[in-house]
């Protein structure tokens, strides 16, 4: 819950300038030359905001054009009885596994050292009035050389502009696509006062000093003229594709039909795609332009992307040096290709999009897929290289809100709005209707309806058949999806203590098929899993075989050594049964008998519960599940619940 302003918190206003050195003599006259730590807090603010003053060292730079970009968050939170767990379990949400710069656990930094102790910090914070939490993502944080650095520079102008040394911790997050820093600030100032963060300055200078930093590292930011010059030469669907395709007519452009200012950028960006044989000059000023011109293009980025991002998946893998052999996989709706996994790494900028799978198959192949977003890819989560994991294809289904969009239309005239949607169905929540809404803003772009301005838009009859078309176009016929076959690359498997993918081999579920490495590899350790077998009485026959009760065994020995090893600390292990109500903090995922497994850490045991994808982003909080149906319905804090988007 968001806390209270107190307007007590922001009784003082210094500007944002930088440091000023000591004005020159006779343009000062009656203001004292520097500030310092001793100054109250008006007169300080008196001092800044003096005109007379020389200078600045540094000149000022308009929070737009060339300036960097930063966003800042910050938060006061009061120290309520409360406020101890709620600080800790924001501790130990900055330091979670696998936020680190290499996929380790996050460490927390100050500006001492490199491993400060957060939980020291947080007692130091017990008996304070309040203490602020501030977010700083930085939009070129990937090419910051030293993230840790930029922190406590930041953290020094902030120090400098309080007039005091300030206490405070940090964490840095590599794992979202872009790098940014957690940091926790005491409420308190050297001498023991409460530490008071003007109103202006949480709102804006914080933002300026993080941006003034950044670009003081990086540079100026070339935006328009560095934008353009990669839209106008890239092998991809660009904003400046978009506006070539409103003066299209008849598949014919003109330049003329450019809006003038637009002109000159469109003429290289013709030029260019003439040379790339996407679109066929026809005269003076004039190309002809095919009707597939988007989905072509579409296409050729994302399969640019998709190799990049495969490309890098390989780094560090035992695959290393293996490029030459990658190649896309596209399997046809209903067919399933199986493999040794490698690693999965995000095509493009943003790290929640559609991820690059890469994988060996049985059949020789170094191949990459592309899956839609990263929960598809969560499955994967901490799997070792080598698993085996398996892609299975289905025709690419219609959305559920397209219908639904298509009705509420059809009841409002050929129209949708949120208005209507909430009028039609009052029993739809608001965040429910705004995903519509942003569904029907991507779908306009891609022509399947169209925009009447303001949250308007207008829907013709075949507008699901459309909006399918267009997914189809754009994403491809075919939609994805993956499962961990065994967790354990293969040579782990001839002793493990469980049923593998070996073993369904043994047990005729599936085949090795032929005619790469790894099945030659697979082949070899069938035949050593098998001797193992032997030795342990499971299984019988020449060559041997699997029965049923041998299956149930060997599943039986998993779920013992993943109960003891679970249950390490004393606490009793259960697996959640329908019905059944349970409740404490989602600690990790598990692999047990093939499938995935929610283990849940309460206060007198440990549940294991069936996973899905949307947990990740809950990882380390306090839920309560149900069992129902062989789901459950997961709820989080005091207040999350169904119709909230976390119910599974």
């Amino acid at each position: 819950m968001t806390e209270p302003r107190d307007p007590d918190l922001f009784d003082w206003r210094p500007p944002l300038t930088a440091r000023r050195e000591t004005p020159p003599v006779g343009r000062t006259a009656g203001l004292v030359g520097r500030a310092t730590p001793g100054m109250p807090p008006r007169a300080r603010a008196r001092h800044f905001s003096a005109k007379a003053l020389a200078q600045r060292v540094r000149p000022v730079r308009s929070a737009t054009g060339e300036q960097r970009r930063v966003m800042v968050k910050a938060r006061v939170v009061r120290m309520t009885p409360g406020a101890k767990k709620a600080l800790m379990t924001h501790v130990r949400y900055v330091a979670r596994e696998g936020a680190g710069a290499d996929g380790e656990q996050g460490r927390y930094f100050d500006a001492r050292g490199d491993d400060a102790d957060a939980r020291a910090f947080a007692g130091r914070c017990e008996a304070d009035r309040h203490h602020f939490r501030l977010i700083v993502n930085p939009e070129d944080g990937r090419d910051l050389p030293d993230l840790k650095a930029y922190a406590r520079r930041f953290m020094g102008q902030v120090e400098s502009d309080m007039g005091t040394p300030l206490d405070w911790v940090a964490g840095a997050h590599f794992d979202t696509g872009r790098p940014h820093l957690h940091i926790l600030l005491r409420g308190k100032r050297e001498d023991g006062r409460d530490l008071v963060l003007p109103r202006e300055y949480v709102s804006h200078g914080l933002r300026g000093r993080a941006q003034e930093l950044a670009t003081e590292i990086l540079g100026p930011r070339q935006e328009q003229s560095a934008d353009i010059e990669r839209e106008i030469t890239a092998d991809r669907f660009t904003r400046l594709d978009r506006t070539l395709l409103v003066g299209v007519r008849e598949g014919q452009l003109a330049l003329e039909s450019i809006p003038a200012e637009q002109q000159s950028d469109a003429l290289r960006r013709l030029v260019h795609l003439e040379t790339r044989g996407w679109v066929t000059r026809e005269g003076p000023e004039r190309w002809s332009v095919p009707a597939d011109f988007s989905e072509r293009l579409r296409a050729h980025g994302d399969r640019e992307d998709r190799e990049r991002a495969a490309a890098k998946a390989l780094w560090g893998s035992p695959w290393s040096g293996q490029i030459d052999r990658l190649e896309p996989l596209e399997p046809a709706a209903g067919k399933t290709v199986t493999g040794a996994y490698v690693g999965v790494q995000p095509i493009g900028p943003h790290g929640s999009g559609p991820q690059a799978l890469v994988m060996e198959t049985f059949d020789g192949r170094l191949g990459h897929v592309r899956l839609p977003s990263l929960d598809a890819a969560l499955v994967l989560d901490r799997i070792l290289p080598g698993a085996v994991v398996q892609i299975h294809a289905q025709a690419r289904p219609a959305r559920a809100s397209d219908q639904t969009i298509a009705e509420v239309a059809g009841e409002s005239g050929g129209v949708y709005s949120a208005a209507a949607h909430r009028t039609l169905r009052p029993e739809d929540s608001p965040a429910f209707i705004d995903r519509h809404l942003r569904r029907l803003e991507a779908t306009s772009r891609e022509g399947a309806c169209r925009s009447l301005g303001e949250g308007r838009f207008a829907i013709g009859a075949d507008y699901p058949e459309a909006a399918a078309a267009a997914d189809r176009a754009k994403l491809g016929a075919t939609e994805l999806g993956v499962r961990v076959r065994d967790p354990r690359p293969l040579e782990a498997q001839v002793r493990a203590q469980a049923f593998t993918w070996l073993d369904r081999n043994l047990r005729g579920q599936v085949d090795i098929p032929s005619g790469g490495p790894l099945a030659e590899e697979a082949r070899i350790r069938l035949q050593e899993r098998a001797g193992v077998l032997r030795a342990w009485g499971v299984g019988s026959g020449e060559p041997l075989r699997l029965g049923k009760a041998d299956e149930t065994a060997l599943r039986a020995m998993e779920v013992k050594s993943a109960f003891e090893r679970l249950g390490a600390n004393g606490k009793p292990v259960d697996l959640a049964r329908a019905g059944q109500s349970f409740s404490g903090v989602y600690m990790e995922k598990v692999h047990v008998a093939g499938m995935p497994y929610a283990v849940v850490e309460g206060r007198h045991g440990i549940t294991l519960a069936p996973w899905r994808a949307a947990l990740e982003a809950c990882r380390g909080q306090a839920m309560t599940g149900v069992l129902q149906g062989g789901s459950v319905d997961f709820r989080f804090g005091q207040q999350l619940g169904r119709g909230q988007g976390l119910e599974l």
